[in-house]
């Protein structure tokens, strides 16, 4: 189910612009479902989660951001999302904006994908801090925000428009400040 919701492509479509709609309490899923269905671009940041229960061990995949999807719409597009009676709302992105936004997707997207090298979870509180590149280890390239937890360095990829953060530990050998 995992591959199932998260197909498409974190590319701009012509006429469409990539935005996050806030969905009704626990329809990510089922919003995806029915966007794979109707043929419509989206992405669902999932991240694995494990329990042990009567001696067995479950796994399963929870959205990462709570009560948002991703989705490349327009306005015809966004009334045939409406129709799935999983919408509230959407949060309107510019053409600038998007650029950011998809660069910040593909990002979470890599993120997402190492999530069984990296202890990942999400920090809604972290918003500010020193601004690092990523030198080495899984996510060499990325830009982030750091925070001081345990002899080890919490790194924030944010996304800004959900006021939410992505954080994995690292270790510091892998840091360097990001130039002004």
């Amino acid at each position: 189910m995992h591959d199932i919701l998260n197909n498409a492509q974190i590319e701009h479509i012509e006429n469409h612009i990539w935005m996050p709609v806030k969905t009704k309490p626990r329809c990510e899923k089922k919003l995806a479902a029915y966007c794979r269905n109707n043929g419509l671009a989206y992405y669902l940041p999932l991240l694995k989660s494990a329990k042990r229960q009567k001696r067995e061990n479950l796994v399963f995949f929870l959205p990462m951001f709570p009560g948002y999807i991703f989705c490349s719409l327009n306005n015809d597009a966004f009334n045939v999302v409406v129709n799935s009676n999983c919408v509230v709302n959407r949060l309107k992105v510019d053409e600038p904006y998007e650029r950011i936004l998809i660069g910040e997707l593909k990002s979470i997207r890599e993120l997402e994908e190492h999530s069984s090298e990296l202890e990942i979870t999400i920090r809604p509180e972290i918003v500010k801090g020193r601004k690092i590149v990523v030198t080495g280890g899984p996510l060499k390239g990325f830009s982030g925000i750091v925070g001081k937890r345990k002899n080890r360095t919490l790194v924030t990829v944010n996304l800004e428009i959900l006021g939410q953060s992505v954080s994995a530990e690292i270790d510091i050998e892998f840091i360097e400040p990001e130039e002004d």
